[in-house]
């Protein structure tokens, strides 16, 4: 829903003062790597699109109701809801609608306003945004980027709109949302060039090519899922999400198939563009990023083949703000479109992150509450779970606490986040593998005996410290990380990284909710209650107990988390075995 905002309410009257402004959100300084430009001009005329998110009522409840609908032997569990019921459940009281109307009147700027749900949208500028929040618009430079940004340190509200509104975006989010391709993998020799692997691979795994690279017949011999083939008509689909301006490419997608995947030739992805975004090919423009894009694509659809596959690109790139990106809050965007659908695909994989600590708690609270309604709404998001191990500068915080680092929306209770592996027999923890604890959001029930057994019998209990041992605990899972043949314009490139795990988890779901819609079962929506349960107590993921992870720039000795029995926070529970996975999904054995 999209409506004029004074359109809407026209009629109501709100005769209560809404009082003087009072601080609403502040930060002390900008989070590293960003500085104030010193003698920097804000454009004021510069065009940007304001978010106010008005506070849902039943939040509680519906958390609730989320975890109902997805644990196993729960009398609701696969009842998810629909659009309608969720938007009727969350509903914003017509109260906090009024009151906000009242202030935008006030301020003269209702007439830009309009309404998305209990999204409030001003399309205005800097000015706007400013005069609106009694607030300073100021440059900052990223300094390892150099890129630029219009942010505010602190922004204010009338006193009696505090408790009717959860944020406003963008103000003082400054996080750097990357792509988790690894930058730290060390000691692993670059792959060989194989120019067909259908040769190599049948029914078994190649250890000896697949120790050295991955290529999808690794990957389908080595979790087990060579011989699955899910439905293409059975309303079952797949999302590989991009950002960034990452472009997916056809031409490059038809190659990798035709030299690593015969089994999926001419086959193909549809896009979707959100918030003005684009996906340009190599003909338009040689200057786009595509490796993430292909990365995704390549194996998505390979693995999950004929599942039908979607590259969606959402536009703007936070925090950096420019003449032409009228909004850069990516997930907002992204999330926000997903739920106006009356049907999401029901599996979903974003290769995308932010360190924690640059996401302030508002943000990082409305993007997850988001993540639970597409889980509501029946579908399973894979997040990469990072690339800096248990974090990259672990003094960011502050000058004086060190702090291992997690990431966002890898710590979000309501995905599923996947770590990475090398080599295929065994498999080991990879040094890069993000995984810790959050400092934004409690340990939910669902790990709570998993996480609880790590803690008590395999911590490095000295560097507890360093971290929040009662907050949400991830990976939740992981799959292969390392050196993955990819086509990259044309030449064969290894890609590695949770960004290409992440993906190959995903594949494994998509198969997995195919096969329970074939059989008349609903797909699994949030996944991880059923993981740390029933596929878990199944032995339906592989353990890792080798290697582990690093961190903390050696600011702290032997930062980072071993691999051990059972889950950690390196590995998660564990890589997937499908023929076991799909026996306790669907008492199907493969």
């Amino acid at each position: 829903m999209k409506i004029a905002f004074i359109s809407l309410l026209v009629g109501t009257t709100v005769a209560a003062d809404l009082g003087s402004y009072r601080v609403f959100e502040q930060l002390s300084e900008a989070p590293a790597p960003w500085t104030l430009q010193t003698g920097g001009q804000v454009d004021e005329d510069q065009r940007l699109k304001l978010r106010i998110h008005v506070k849902n009522q039943n939040i509680e409840s519906f958390h609730q109701k989320v975890y109902d609908v997805s644990t196993p032997d729960h009398p609701e569990y696969g009842r998810h809801l629909s659009r309608v019921e969720l938007r009727d459940m969350l509903a914003p009281s017509q109260q906090s609608y009024d009151m906000v109307q009242e202030w935008l009147e006030e301020t003269g700027l209702s007439a830009k306003a309009t309404i998305e749900n209990d999204w409030i949208i001003i399309d205005g500028t800097i000015g706007d945004a400013a005069k609106l929040l009694d607030a300073e618009y100021q440059l900052f430079e990223n300094k390892v980027t150099g890129k630029m940004t219009a942010r505010t340190l602190a922004y204010s509200l009338p006193a009696s709109l505090h408790a009717h509104i959860d944020m406003i975006a963008p103000t003082i989010k400054f996080g750097s949302t990357s792509t988790m391709r690894s930058t730290l993998v060390k000691n692993y020799p670059a792959p060989a060039v194989v120019q067909s692997s259908s040769g190599n691979v049948h029914d078994g795994l190649d250890v000896v090519a697949c120790n050295s690279s991955i290529t999808p017949d690794c990957l389908k011999a080595l979790y087990k899922f060579n011989h699955f083939r899910a439905s293409r008509r059975n309303g079952n689909a797949f999302i590989l999400a991009g950002f960034l301006e990452e472009y997916a490419q056809h031409d490059d997608l038809a190659q990798f198939l035709g030299t690593y995947a015969p089994h999926a030739n001419s086959s193909d992805f549809s896009t979707i563009l959100i918030n003005n975004g684009s996906n340009l090919q190599q003909n338009v423009s040689g200057t786009q990023q595509t490796g993430e894009a292909n990365l995704d694509i390549q194996y998505g659809l390979s693995l999950s083949y004929p599942t039908p596959t979607i590259y969606t690109s959402t536009g703007g790139r936070p925090p950096e703000t420019t003449p032409n990106e009228v909004d850069n809050e990516p997930y907002l965007e992204f999330l926000t479109y997903l739920l106006k659908l009356d049907s999401i695909p029901q599996t979903i994989s974003i290769s995308y992150g932010d360190s924690e600590w640059t996401v302030p708690p508002s943000y990082a609270a409305t993007v997850c509450n988001l993540f639970a309604q597409v889980a509501a709404r029946g579908t399973s998001v894979m997040v990469s779970s990072g690339d800096s191990g248990s974090g990259g500068n672990c003094s960011a915080l502050n000058a004086t606490q060190l702090l291992y680092t997690p990431a966002f929306p890898a710590s979000c209770p309501f995905v599923t986040t996947v770590g990475a592996t090398v080599q295929v027999a065994p498999e080991v923890a990879v040094d890069f593998s993000g995984g810790g604890f959050s400092n934004y959001f409690p340990r939910p029930a669902y790990q709570d005996a998993a996480v609880n057994t790590y803690l008590n019998k395999y911590a490095n209990t000295s560097n507890n410290q360093y971290f929040n041992v009662t907050g949400r605990a991830y990976p939740d899972v992981s799959a292969q990380g390392v050196n993955y043949h990819t086509i990259e314009q044309g030449s064969d490139v290894p890609e590695s990284g949770t960004s290409a795990s992440c993906p190959t988890f995903a594949s494994v779901v998509a198969l997995l909710n195919s096969d329970r819609i074939s059989n008349g079962l609903p797909p699994f929506g949030l996944l991880n209650p059923w993981l740390y349960s029933k596929a878990a107590d199944a032995g339906a993921l592989t353990d890792i107990v080798l290697g582990g992870s690093a961190g903390c720039n050696s600011q702290i000795p032997d930062a980072g988390f071993p691999a051990t029995v059972d889950w950690d926070p390196v590995t998660g529970l564990g890589t997937p075995d499908f023929k076991k996975l799909r026996f306790v999904s669907t008492g199907i054995e493969s």
